[in-house]
C-alpha cells in the first residue's frame, strides 16, 4: 500500500456469505427425507432378515437426522457470524477512512516530520 492508502475489509463478501448460507434449503430437505426413511414400516417386505435391515436403516436415518440437526445449528451460527463480521468490517472501513481524513499529509516519502 502506498502512503495515504487504506486497506478495505470485504464487508460485501461477508454479507454475501451470510445470505448464501441462510438460503441453504438442502439441510431442511435432507432432514425431511431422513424422517421419512425412519418412519417407513415393512420397507423390505418378506425378504430374509428384512426386519433387521429395516431396523438398521431406521437407526442410520435417525443418526443422520441428529447429525443434520447439529449441522443446521452450525450453519445458522456461520450465517449469523458472517453478518456480524460484515458489520464490523463496515465500521472498521468507515473509521479508517475517517482517521485518514484527519491525518495531515506528510512532507514527503510517506514519513511525518518530527519537530
Amino acid at each position: 500500500m502506498g502512503a495515504g492508502d487504506t486497506e478495505h475489509l470485504n464487508a460485501w463478501e461477508l454479507y454475501r456469505t451470510q445470505n448464501r448460507t441462510e438460503d441453504l434449503d438442502g439441510l431442511s430437505a435432507m432432514r425431511e427425507r431422513f424422517v421419512e426413511i425412519a418412519a417407513v414400516d415393512g420397507i423390505f417386505g418378506r425378504v430374509g432378515n428384512g426386519a433387521a435391515a429395516e431396523a438398521a436403516l431406521t437407526e442410520a436415518a435417525t443418526a443422520m437426522l441428529a447429525e443434520a440437526e447439529r449441522a443446521g445449528i452450525s450453519v445458522a451460527n456461520i450465517a449469523h457470524n458472517a453478518g456480524v463480521a460484515g458489520g464490523i468490517a463496515e465500521m472498521t472501513d468507515e473509521e479508517a477512512a475517517f482517521q485518514q481524513r484527519l491525518t495531515p499529509p506528510s512532507g514527503g516519502g510517506g514519513f511525518a516530520e518530527v519537530y
